[in-house]
């Protein structure tokens, strides 16, 4: 089995799952069926694994050129720049972000959803900027959702520092391995973004996948199935066992579609304190001092932060 030709990393809720959509469309690239399969936060990170692994969720991947994976979660966990350095040091890594006050607010909308979060957004955030937390959630790894969502209510800050998380890749992998995206050009101009994209990872620009402008898995609206029932229904034994006899790639895939649909395609506008809003720019704005130290193209929202 072969080593992956590029990687996802994140960031989380800044359109990962449209990058993923689109390229698994590609002739040329295979990448498994579900999203969010993680190998580089597990235990074992060996190559003896990875071949376990890619047997499993690349199994009809001879034929293809290039293999690919998402995983945003790689973005977020101190361990993966390292694990992925140790085992595929000529990997190719994307990264596309977003505003991060606006991807802050779209991970604690996500952690209301899966019903991990009963605070306002103020209420969750404050703590969270304070000097000894920040630095403590920086150094966790990301959760295992194995058995059921837990909350990741510690990581609305920190998975936003670009400039710092980034920091740590380019550390360990050259310019030329390392893409960064934005999701307001995703969004705007989408096309021209995908051909940046597929030119980076050696292929020639002009595919156009049936995706092409959708934004997929947006969040925002509530949930059509409460997660209370999905808990309900893995208590019922033999529902489960049911459906453990599903391949694991399929019951992957399944889950993937399913958590599209269960999104409610509603506005989902930020509605936070002005002093809050101050603070969170404030704490990004220092950031974006290390982000824009690495070779990448100025964000969109630079604006936003700068002082004054």
């Amino acid at each position: 089995m072969k080593p992956l030709d590029f990687l996802i990393i994140g960031a989380q809720k800044c359109a990962t799952t449209t990058l993923f959509e689109h390229l698994r469309h590609h002739p040329r690239i295979c990448m498994p069926l579900e999203k969010e399969v993680p190998f580089f936060t597990g235990d074992d990170c060996s190559d003896t694994a990875w071949q376990t692994f890619a047997a499993k969720h690349f199994p009809a991947g001879g034929e293809a050129e290039l293999w690919g994976k998402a995983t945003p979660q790689y973005m977020c966990d101190p361990r993966a720049p390292a694990r992925i350095e140790a085992l595929m040091p000529d990997v190719k890594l994307v990264a596309i972000l977003r505003d991060p006050v606006e991807r802050t607010w779209s991970h604690f909308r996500m952690g209301q959803r899966r019903d991990t979060e009963q605070r306002d957004f103020a209420t969750a955030v404050e703590a969270l900027l304070a000097g000894e937390n920040s630095a403590a959630d920086r150094r966790r790894p990301v959760p295992d959702h194995a058995d059921g969502y837990q909350s990741e209510a510690d990581f609305y800050v920190a998975w936003s520092e670009y400039g710092r998380i980034l920091s740590n890749f380019a550390n360990r992998f050259g310019p030329e391995q390392l893409l960064v995206l934005y999701t307001e050009e995703l969004e705007n101009r989408p096309a021209e973004t995908l051909d940046r994209l597929l030119t980076f990872i050696g292929l020639p620009a002009g595919f156009r996948p049936p995706t092409l402008g959708e934004v997929i898995h947006r969040g925002g609206g509530k949930k059509r199935v409460p997660q209370s029932v999905r808990t309900w229904l893995r208590e019922r034994r033999l529902l489960y066992r049911l459906w453990q006899c599903l391949p694991e790639a399929r019951r992957g895939r399944l889950r993937f579609q399913y958590e599209q649909w269960n999104v409610r395609r509603e506005p989902d506008a930020m509605h936070l304190p002005e002093n809050v809003l101050a603070n969170l720019r404030a704490h990004y704005g220092e950031d974006l001092q290390s982000l824009l130290a690495l070779p990448v193209p100025p964000p969109p929202w630079l604006d936003r932060y700068l002082a004054g």
